[in-house]
Order: C-alpha cells, then sequence, then structure tokens
C-alpha cells in the first residue's frame, strides 16, 4: 500500500515525469505480478480501479515503453474477464486492453504494426514470417484480442477475427506446448467449444487441448479443469466428468506463483457450477 500512495502523491506531483519515465515499466510489471499472486480475489477486485487508474496513468503517456503497454493489457484484460459481470463495462475495458496490446506490440517490434487490419490471407502470409522470438508478443495480443471478441460477440467484424487470433495462440503452442502454465491449451479449448458441433465446433478438439493443458501444468492451474468443465462436459451434457472435474478443483491447494489469484477465482467458479449442476443436468 505504500507503493501505492507514494505512486499517487508522485503522478500528482510536477517533479516525477522523469522518475515514471525511467520506472513506468518495472513498476507495471511488479503491479501486474503481485496481483496475479494475491490470494483474495474479492480484495483485488475491489483494489482494480485503483490499480487501473495509476496503470492507465503510466501507459497513455505517448512515450510508454513495451513493457508498460503489455502489462496494462494484461490488467485491464485480466479484470474485465474475472471481475466485471456488466457487458458494456466488458466492452470498454476489453477495448482499452486490446488498443494497449496493439501499441505494446507496435512499440516493440514495427513489423507488428497494424496486423488487426489485415485481411484473412493477409495474415496467413504475415503469420509465416513469425518466428521464437515472436512468443510472448503473440500471446498478449491474441489473449486481449480474444478477450475484445468475446465482449464483442455480436458484431460479426469482430468475431470474424477469431480465426486471426487462433492462429496467434496456434504458434505460440508449436513453440512451448506449456506457455502461461499452459494457459494456451485452455484458450485454445476455449476456441474449440465457442460453437456446437452442429455448427462447426470441435469438441473432442477441445477436450484434448484441455487435457493436455492438465497435463502440461501438473494439475497446478486450475482455470484449465474449469473450462473442461464449463466448456466441454457440459456441451455434451457429461455429468460424471463435469463433477469429477470441479471437486478436484474445489480440493485443491490453490497457492501456486503466478496462478494463485485465478486459482482461488477458479475455485469459485467451480463452487457455483457445482451449486447449479443437479439443475443444469437434470
Amino acid at each position: 500500500m505504500r507503493l501505492i500512495l507514494l505512486t499517487l502523491i508522485c503522478l500528482l506531483s510536477s517533479g516525477c515525469s522523469y522518475l515514471l519515465e525511467k520506472q513506468s515499466s518495472k513498476f507495471a510489471n511488479r503491479m501486474s505480478d503481485t496481483m496475479l499472486n494475491f490470494e483474495d480475489p474479492a480484495t483485488v477486485g475491489a483494489a482494480m480501479p485503483t490499480f487501473l487508474i495509476i496503470i492507465d496513468s503510466i501507459a497513455r503517456d505517448e512515450d510508454a515503453g513495451s513493457g508498460s503497454l503489455l502489462a496494462a493489457a494484461k490488467i485491464y484484460g485480466a479484470y474485465a474477464g474475472a471481475f466485471v459481470a456488466e457487458p458494456e463495462r466488458q466492452r470498454i475495458l476489453s477495448e482499452k486492453a486490446f488498443a494497449y496490446a496493439q501499441r505494446g506490440v507496435c512499440a516493440e517490434d514495427k513489423h507488428w504494426c497494424g496486423i488487426q487490419e489485415l485481411k484473412p490471407a493477409e495474415f496467413s502470409i504475415w503469420m509465416q514470417s513469425l518466428d521464437a522470438e515472436d512468443i510472448d508478443r503473440s500471446y498478449a495480443f491474441a489473449v486481449a484480442w480474444l478477450g475484445y471478441i468475446q465482449s464483442h460477440s455480436d458484431d460479426w467484424n469482430a468475431v470474424a477475427d477469431l480465426s486471426k487470433a487462433r492462429q496467434l495462440l496456434e504458434m505460440v503452442a508449436r513453440q512451448d506446448p506449456a506457455y502461461d502454465h499452459a494457459s494456451v491449451q485452455l484458450y485454445l479449448g476455449a476456441i474449440a467449444t465457442i460453437l456446437p458441433p452442429a455448427l462447426g465446433g470441435k469438441p473432442e478438439q477441445a477436450k484434448q487441448y484441455f487435457e493436455q493443458g492438465m497435463t502440461l501444468s501438473h494439475g497446478r492451474n486450475l482455470l484449465i479443469p474449469v473450462e473442461y468443465a464449463r466448456r466441454y462436459a457440459r456441451l455434451l451434457f457429461d455429468q460424471e466428468l463435469h463433477h469429477q472435474l470441479l471437486t478436484q478443483v474445489v480440493e485443491a491447494d490453490p497457492e501456486e506463483p503466478g496462478l494463485t489469484l485465478m486459482n482461488r477465482w477458479a475455485q469459485q467458479e467451480a463452487g457455483k457450477l457445482l451449486a447449479g449442476e443437479a439443475e443444469y443436468f437434470e
């Protein structure tokens, strides 16, 4: 809290611009890491608006570095996805997350500037130029893009870009299947279940992604089995699998570097799904 208060004072002080210019990226990433490892989702949810204002004041600077911008995208995306239920607020926050992701990857590598505007065929050709050095920005950009698409699901132009985000994630998974505690597998599994089988969905492919993610994360990323239950077991009306996955999540130890906050949140989600299980599968 002292760090937060000092930063707020600094932001209101005319003599602080040089310090922020030098320390903003380090501070932004420290802020992100602190929140992701916090034990109580409710506390983080209540404090997030303050964090967002601080990180926004840093990232808004036209000279903000790629580290600050991508950290801002990550924090905005996490808050919108985990703590905001109102559709309009989700739209606003996911738009900011995606805008910061665009600025961040462009600041890091000019080759990435404006890639969201490429037509599908052009995007596929552009994808061929990526290599292992592009993993981090590919993932950060794709996750922010997915958040934007999800909150703009009524916009077919946004939904049409889903295949582009998927291509970026597939590239990351080829380079590092366990990237981000195997969350790359979670996102690919979620994409494969967006549509029901009759409309082109691929639930069996999703099952492979979810199970591979659980294996690669050694069962420590609790959000993977939660989404496996929500997006696959419920889709196929498999109550036994649904109950098994969620019970394991509720009983697991949530403490894990880089995952503690989301694991705690995943356990809350698992509890809600279990509470509604009888009604859903009746």
